[in-house]
């Protein structure tokens, strides 16, 4: 019968198969959307080595220079000059030592022989100053200048370094100074060159005003002072005796120290 009813030739269309394959992902999906990345090992610190730069560098501090040792100052005389003629403490030390030896052996021959310096010398005295030889006149004049450094005393006195253990310790063999604990080499009385050169300035005025004195007067340095001439040895003033030793001594006994100028050691 034409309207019987009857099998659909279509296929049936399995709804829950269809169901079940859309809410699945398919196994490359899911591959693509579970699948975790590939993870790349990490250098390690043995092969690779990561090293910090610096953008902005610290400016290094310029090292300061070291100021030149200051060099000695030149001392000017009474009247301006420094060593204008070559006259430098160190002449002046040996002009001292000069002057010390002829004041004691000028003291002590007129103790003896009751003559002053150019009474000895057969020069005449008792006159006016400006009747006077020329060429003593020359020397009163130098021995003046020298005396209170108007000559010219350029220089600056240093003393000498203190001595270690080694010199303190009595060595054997040696001198008759060292057994009795005394310098070999340095003074007796513990003078230096300043001092030394400070005695000699008071022998140059010595000198000076004795013969200043001897020209005007005519007497010695001792007979303008009192005291007894012409006599002998010990029965001489011991003031006088020790003046003439202590000049004697200060001028044979170098001191310790020295004198530097500007341009170098003297």
């Amino acid at each position: 019968m034409l309207f019987s009813s009857g099998v659909s030739t279509r296929p049936a269309v399995d709804f829950q198969q269809l169901h079940q394959s859309l809410v699945k992902p398919s196994s490359f999906a899911s591959h693509l959307l579970y699948s975790p990345l590939p993870s790349s090992p990490l250098p390690s610190s043995s092969s690779r080595s990561l090293s910090t730069v610096a953008l902005f560098k610290s400016k290094t501090k310029a090292v300061p220079k070291k100021a030149p040792p200051p060099k000695p100052k030149v001392e000017d005389g009474i009247f301006g000059t420094s060593g204008g003629i070559g006259f430098t403490k160190q002449n002046e030390l040996f002009v001292g030592r000069v002057a010390m030896i002829g004041f004691a052996a000028s003291l002590l021959g007129e103790a003896v022989t009751g003559k002053g310096i150019l009474s000895q010398l057969n020069l005449e005295t008792g006159i006016p100053i400006y009747e006077a030889e020329p060429l003593l006149l020359f020397f009163i004049l130098f021995t003046l200048l020298g005396a209170i450094g108007a000559l010219g005393d350029r220089g600056r006195f240093v003393d000498e370094e203190s001595t270690g253990l080694d010199k303190a310790v009595i060595p054997p063999g040696k001198s008759f100074r060292a057994t009795l604990g005394l310098p070999e080499g340095g003074p007796l009385f513990g003078f230096t060159k300043a001092n030394e050169l400070f005695v000699g300035r008071l022998a140059q005025l010595g000198i000076a005003f004795s013969l200043i004195g001897e020209v005007i007067t005519g007497k010695g340095a001792l007979a303008q002072l009192n005291i007894e001439t012409g006599i002998p040895i010990n029965e001489i003033e011991p003031l006088v005796l020790f003046n003439v030793l202590f000049f004697f001594i200060a001028a044979l006994n170098p001191g310790t120290g020295k004198f530097v100028t500007d341009e170098g050691e003297d």
